[in-house]
């Protein structure tokens, strides 16, 4: 790049374009960074067409921060579309690169950095899950966050919740409980009465569209 002369600067509308030069060189180039335990999502585009994309393509990134280097695998997300998603645990510069069972151009060799932070201890307390994952605290008869602060949880089954008994509606409008109430307005009754957790069955009942009765009996 030529150097430019002080005369150059002299001149009230190449100084103006100058300095919008430098700071859009600056906001396009600076990264926001992102918090330990928040969820990045990673989107990649497939370059080339599968004819069932579920079952031929396998993507993941190598993740690679502070005392962490793992393979994350990642999902189909419709179309051309695939998805990985990740977090940083620990504070720090955090890097990935993708890779493909298919070395599909538009999925593989790509890369990234993004710049993790520590959360404060008022944003901790505001929401608990920021402190990292829970797990089996170190005697395996208690469950702890990843920074080791005791967990308890309270918990419901909503074993149903994939059923359309919890409807799902886009809007955050409130809705009481009953015949009209969604997913979302019984997760807000659960938190105000202080429940952490709820316990799923990741599949699709089949109650009611089978002609049997949904009470079960054991003899």
């Amino acid at each position: 790049m030529a150097l430019l002369n002080k005369s150059y600067f002299m001149n009230p509308k190449r100084l103006l374009l100058f300095s919008v030069l430098v700071l859009f060189h600056f906001f396009s180039t600076a990264q926001t960074p992102v918090h330990v335990w928040e969820m990045q999502e990673l989107t990649l585009t497939a370059a080339n067409s599968y004819k069932n994309p579920y079952l031929e393509v396998k993507v993941w990134v190598e993740l690679s921060g502070p005392g962490f280097n793992k393979r994350v695998y990642g999902f189909w997300d419709g179309g051309n579309i695939f998805k990985v998603r990740v977090v940083a645990d620990k504070p720090g510069a955090w890097s990935w690169k993708s890779g493909s069972n298919t070395n599909d151009p538009g999925i593989s060799g790509k890369s990234g950095t993004f710049n993790a932070i520590e959360w404060t201890d008022q944003q901790k307390e505001e929401n608990p899950l920021r402190r990292g994952f829970i797990r089996a605290s170190a005697s395996k008869h208690a469950l702890i966050h990843a920074d080791s602060t005791p967990y308890f949880a309270i918990g419901d089954t909503w074993y149903g919740m994939s059923a359309s008994r919890y409807k799902w509606y886009d809007d955050d409008k409130e809705r009481p409980i009953g015949p009209d109430a969604g997913f979302k307005d019984y997760v807000r009754l659960r938190k105000s009465q202080g429940f952490n957790w709820i316990n799923v069955i990741a599949a699709f009942p089949n109650w009611k569209t089978d002609d049997k009765p949904w009470q079960l009996r054991m003899e």
